[in-house]
């Protein structure tokens, strides 16, 4: 057993200290200024006030009237204090112990007031806000007063989609914080444009870019968004959610990338899904939603997650009523990112606005009920409400958790990955009593799988000469050709091979299919291709018929793909002018699909070797 000496007893009592104390504390000698500011006691403090079992601090932005005599309100970022055992007395519900206001000082260079800032999320004391027009982001330790406004991302294309700045800013930013090496992230995910109504009657959606900031070089840097999309679908994150362990998660949904503007089926979004980011590696990854969240067992909808008994869940509230459930993630689960467990029901008398401890959660209504404006604590064990002595009249209220730290964002406490080492003592706040987020959920289920039309032999041959040449001048793996006839089909593994199986007394025939011209798109799957002229009657019906055994409402815009990569747009206009030097004729290649197979894939492995050939059936010549 380690033995303490007199600098680990002052050590130990300094870290259970308020930040305001400490900060203070820093004056009394260049020693103790040295210990408090170090990564070490930083880490420390941090692991101290997160297993702080006394209190609890929420930061909630509200609005308020300014006096009781006006309409006129104004928005305030508060933290409420509770005190969780008052006296040595246990209590059902928390004890509002104090409300503290705070505000952003000018200085940071803000152009605003506090009412257009937003809570992006929280993280080791360290809060991220942004304004809601100019997309500027804040990185702030009140606890410290300490505030840093960070240089706008120069990598995301402006956006001309028809939506307010507040979808574009809010929507596309998250905030975590990456263990091994101690660095503070801001990921910043830019939605471009889509190609609206193209020539022959389609709506084109390009995949989202990303950039992240990473505090201690105090700079952005674009990275790979390849993840974020299958041969087919793009996944689109759309509404932060919070940071845990190493994962920053997104509530999002998946879309076809490219859809007939005339077909009446038109179904834009195929479903809801959460996004997840490992600010490690910094790869996306989906996870599918439980099934009552899905056709034809919904039943549930408006999913929010969560932290419950240290793992990751969801809740969702049931349709047209107050009804809600909690599923908490499985350790080992699906094929498809992860299974959940339904952990318990409950009814609320209004919508929550947070869970702060496992049986309480914050409400704060504002639809014109007997509770509208106000904010109650309700305990669901007790299924009590206590009402709390402040007020909200926002529609869009938001609050998260909060924990003090003496992190700082001015860069006074950065943690070499040479020192990394350091950390790995008895306190280690990047140490979990779990396994990290990213080694259940997502290791070991990443798969989806797609129906692929496979061509005859002889034209298989001819075309993977021309991928050989694109792929000697601009890299790439190597690819089979095919068509994407259904793509990222998510499903038990049984009852997915059982409907591929019965496609086999359905698409019995081989049948025609023709290139309309090269294409290219600034896609990973789809960089170099062969579009498929969609209007012939054999090639619809067998599409059709394949999307629709799988659940899926719109066909698929058949594509042969070339080359997989990110081309620059230059050098993608030198990859289209290769492919008709490769082959003058490909660009109205006219060939049979002669088999249909089912691959299963990781859209991950941008190598390819994972990918794997489930079944296979060839189709019969008339």
């Amino acid at each position: 057993m380690r033995e303490f000496n007199g600098e680990d007893v002052v050590e130990q009592i300094l870290s259970i200290l308020p930040p305001k104390t400490l900060m203070r504390f820093k004056c009394v000698s260049q020693r103790w200024y040295a210990l408090i500011t170090s990564p070490r006691f930083v880490a420390k403090h941090i692991y101290n006030s997160m297993h702080n079992n006394l209190s609890t601090s929420v930061l909630m932005k509200r609005e308020v009237h300014k006096d009781t005599n006006t309409d006129e309100t104004e928005e305030l970022f508060s933290f409420l204090h509770f005190r969780n055992d008052v006296d040595g007395v246990h209590d059902e519900h928390s004890v509002l112990s104090s409300i503290q206001e705070f505000h952003i000082p000018f200085p940071t260079g803000v152009k605003t007031p506090n009412d257009s800032l937003i809570i992006i999320g929280h993280c080791n004391g360290v809060i991220c806000l942004a304004q809601a027009v100019s997309g500027e982001v804040i990185l702030c330790n009140p606890a410290i007063h300490e505030y840093k406004l960070l240089p706008p991302s120069p990598h995301l294309p402006d956006s001309d989609w028809p939506c307010s700045p507040l979808f574009r800013f809010r929507d596309g930013l998250g905030f975590g914080h990456d263990p091994n090496f101690n660095e503070y992230k801001v990921i910043n995910i830019g939605f471009p444009a889509p190609e609206l109504s193209t020539p022959d009657g389609f709506n084109i959606y390009n995949p989202p870019k990303a950039a992240v900031y990473t505090l201690g070089t105090d700079s952005w840097r674009e990275i790979r968004t390849d993840s974020l999309e299958t041969e087919t679908t793009i996944l689109w994150p759309e509404q932060f959610q919070m940071h845990f362990k190493d994962m920053c998660f997104w509530w999002g949904h998946e879309q076809h990338k490219e859809l007939d503007v005339y077909d009446s089926r038109k179904e834009e979004f195929i479903r809801d899904v959460i996004i997840m980011f490992d600010t490690g590696d910094e790869l996306f990854h989906g996870i599918i939603l439980p099934d009552e969240f899905y056709y034809p067992l919904k039943n549930y909808f408006g999913g929010h997650l969560l932290v419950w008994k240290d793992s990751v869940a969801l809740l969702g509230r049931q349709f047209r009523e107050l009804s809600f459930g909690i599923w908490v993630m499985d350790e080992f689960g699906g094929p498809n990112g992860g299974a959940w467990t339904k952990y318990v029901s409950f009814e609320l008398p209004v919508d929550p606005l947070i869970f702060w401890k496992s049986e309480e959660v914050l409400l704060n209504d504002y639809n014109g009920t007997k509770y509208s404006g106000l904010i109650f604590s309700y305990n669901l064990g007790t299924k009590k409400l206590k009402n709390l002595p402040i007020q909200s009249k926002r529609t869009d209220s938001t609050a998260v958790v909060h924990v003090n730290s003496i992190v700082s964002v001015l860069g006074g406490n950065k943690l070499n990955s040479k020192d990394n080492s350091t950390l790995n003592a008895d306190f280690s706040v990047f140490k979990y009593s779990s396994p990290p987020v990213s080694h259940y959920m997502v290791d070991k289920k990443t798969y989806s799988y797609s129906v692929w039309a496979i061509p005859s032999d002889d034209v298989s041959l001819r075309i993977k000469k021309v991928m050989k040449g694109l792929r000697t001048e601009f890299g790439g793996p190597e690819i089979d050709p095919h068509i994407a006839v259904v793509g990222s089909i998510c499903m038990k593994y049984e009852d997915m091979l059982n409907k591929f199986r019965s496609l086999q007394s359905i698409v019995i025939s081989s049948y025609k299919a023709k290139v309309n011209q090269v294409v290219t798109r600034s896609s990973y799957f789809q960089c170099v291709s062969l579009l498929i002229d969609s209007s012939s009657e054999e090639l619809s019906f067998a599409t059709g018929v394949c999307a629709a055994e799988f659940n899926f409402w719109n066909d698929v815009r058949p594509h042969l793909s070339l080359l997989y990569g990110y081309l620059t747009e230059e050098e993608r206009k030198k990859a289209e002018e290769k492919v008709c030097i490769l082959d003058e004729s490909i660009s109205s290649l006219s060939f049979s699909v002669t088999r249909l197979a089912l691959y299963k894939i990781d859209y991950k492995d941008i190598s390819l070797k994972s990918w794997q050939k489930i079944a296979e059936y060839p189709l019969q010549f008339e």
